[in-house]
Parts: structure tokens; sequence; C-alpha cells
């Protein structure tokens, strides 16, 4: 076995002990299963570590808001917890709003919008799967469904709908997947972030606000906002950025890994 791989098995027990310890009567599961593992030489992994196979879902709590994740066969974790500080604070700008939820998976940013007293919400992913789960979660908060629907669409194609039809919003939240694995494919990724925030700006009221986000780690923040900027001259509109975001706390950057820096976004108020 290479040295690497001996010592990232050594790095996950110690992980597993620690945990244990701390946490005696907690459940562990792996989900080692990224396509990163295979350019690296590694197997993908996933399993139990610790404790019982988890059930079909796992009811969790954040910020007050209760959420089923797939553990064992959800994207990646089944949860993204690194939004977890954006969405809260994104709850100021959903009072009475219509809001569009791009990519929306199972339902974050819209349960969100809903516990801010939006006026509706319109959740759109191209997964049928994560949108029957994002209204189940939409049910299982008591929130009410007739201002909220779950369109099954491609969002490019959407955006483009919406615009001949003539369709505004006052929030949209813009968290796509990421668009640049490699250095080889950022310009493509930056070409697809200008694009669909172009769009975004140009389905907005004027007043409203582009909750826009980048989990891709080859693009910096500067990056990401030179070309929201972009998206606004292309859209035709004045854009101002009024907050920025970055991945939650408890997902800090190692200094020999500045890509760990991987998730911004800004607030873009659209005149």
């Amino acid at each position: 076995m290479p040295i690497a791989q001996r010592r990232r098995g050594c790095q996950r027990d110690n992980l597993v002990t620690a945990l244990c310890t701390e946490f005696p009567d907690c459940y562990i599961y792996e989900r080692s299963d990224v396509a990163i593992r295979k350019k690296e030489g590694l197997k993908p992994r996933t399993g139990v570590l610790h404790g019982d196979e988890p059930p079909a879902t796992v009811t969790i709590k954040e910020n007050g808001i209760a959420i089923d994740v797939d553990i064992a066969n959800g994207h990646k974790t089944g949860f993204y917890l690194d939004q977890r500080d954006s969405r809260e604070q994104a709850v100021k700008y959903m009072d009475g709003k219509r809001v569009l939820n791009c990519f929306c998976y199972t339902g974050g940013f819209g349960l969100y919008a809903q516990k801010g007293n939006a006026k509706h919400v319109t959740n759109v992913d191209v997964s049928q799967p994560a949108l029957d789960r994002a209204k189940t979660n939409a049910e299982r908060n008591g929130f009410d469904l007739t201002r909220a629907e779950f369109v099954n669409a491609d969002v490019f194609k959407l955006l483009r709908a919406y615009r001949e039809q003539g369709e505004r919003f006052d929030v949209i939240v813009m968290d796509p997947p990421k668009f640049a694995e490699s250095k080889s494919q950022l310009n493509g990724a930056c070409r697809g972030y200008k694009d669909i925030n172009m769009l975004a700006m140009q389905l907005l009221n004027p007043g409203g606000v582009l909750l826009s986000y980048s989990c891709s780690g080859l693009m910096d923040g500067g990056l990401f906002q030179k070309i929201l900027a972009d998206a606004a001259l292309d859209a035709g509109k004045n854009v101002q950025f009024i907050e920025r975001f970055a991945q939650a706390a408890d997902h800090p950057t190692h200094s020999a890994y500045p890509e760990g820096f991987y998730l911004k976004g800004f607030a873009c108020l659209i005149q």
C-alpha cells in the first residue's frame, strides 16, 4: 500500500477514535465516494464505521428548521452544511418577497425563505427525488404549500423561458453545483456563471436582490465578483454588492491548501 494511502487510513481511524471518545453514542457513516478520489489513486469507500446502518432518512435541525437527510444515498453527505450561515443570513431579504430558488436540491434556501415569510417560493432542480424531498421538508415544518412550488427543470433553460414569458421575482437564489473541477475547465465555468447570473438579473424587479454563490475552489472571490459585474453589464443593470458570504465557520481553511476556501457569495442589489 502506498505511504500516502496508509496515512489517509490512519487519519480516518484517528478521527473515528476521537469522535467515539467525545460522543460515545454516535453513529459514523463514511461517504468517501467523490470522483476526485480516482485521480488520487484511491478507491471509493462507503459504509458504517461505528454504530448501526443509518435509516432511510435522518431528521436534523438547523437554526430551528427540520430537514430530512439521506445520509447513504444523498448527494455527497446528503446535505450542504457549508451553506448553513448563508441560509440564515438570507432570511432578512425574504419577507413578503417572491423568491426563485435555483438548484434547490432538498429545499435549503427555500425553507429559509418560507421561514422568513416569503410571499411565494419557486424551488427549481433537475432532480425529481430532490424536489420530492424539498416538498416533504416544507410539509414537515408546517409551511404553507400554497405559497411554494417545486419545478423539475434545467435552470439555464427555465430562466430563458421565464425571461420570454415576462416573469419577475424580488429575490433570486443562485447556488449551482461546482462548474470547475480542474484548471482546464475554469474558462468554461466563468462563462457559465456569467450567463446564469445575467439571466437572473434580467428576471429581478428593480430593487431586487440576487444571492449568488460559487463553490468552485479554483475561482477566487475577486474573480467571481468580476464575473457578476460583467453579468450586470450584459444584463443592462446596475449592481451594488451589499453583503459577502463564505462557507460556515466549521469549514476552516489551511494555509497549505488555499483552495479550501472554496465557497464564496454576494448579495447583489439590482437597479
